[in-house]
């Protein structure tokens, strides 16, 4: 039985994240790592929360491309979603360092729409097999 605790504090979490990064579109007033951060962590909380909702382990990492893996052994398809795995990065070798190279080719805005993309898609997967 799926953990419903956990799959809404993902959500929520990951709205949270969302909301951050709506807010982070100017490069001269955030740094790319910070919005990039924020991005991978929406990202990551979102797809936690599928696999909570497939009730799946959730793991402790912060690896996409493993949530990823996941996901789809478990049967689900992923295809669009392996547009976040550079999104990594962020959380683990940019997490610490300052990455300016990086703003020539993050295109904030597209990457917000992504993202809100995703939270939707998981919050109306989750909102239907919590139903059920």
């Amino acid at each position: 039985m799926p953990d419903h605790e956990t799959v809404r504090c993902m959500l929520a979490a990951a709205g949270r994240d969302l909301q951050a990064i709506a807010n982070m579109c100017d490069a001269e007033l955030f740094p790319a790592e910070i919005f990039g951060l924020h991005a991978q962590q929406s990202v990551e909380k979102a797809l936690k929360a599928w696999l909570a909702c497939r009730d799946l382990e959730v793991p402790r990492t912060h690896n996409l491309r493993l949530l990823l893996v996941l996901l789809i052994q478990a049967g689900e398809e992923m295809t669009e979603e392996w547009n976040f795995v550079d999104l990594t990065a962020f959380a683990v070798q940019f997490r610490y360092e300052a990455c300016t190279a990086m703003d020539a080719v993050l295109d904030r805005q597209h990457v917000v729409e992504q993202v809100a993309t995703l939270l939707r898609k998981v919050t109306d997967i989750c909102a239907q097999t919590l139903e059920e």
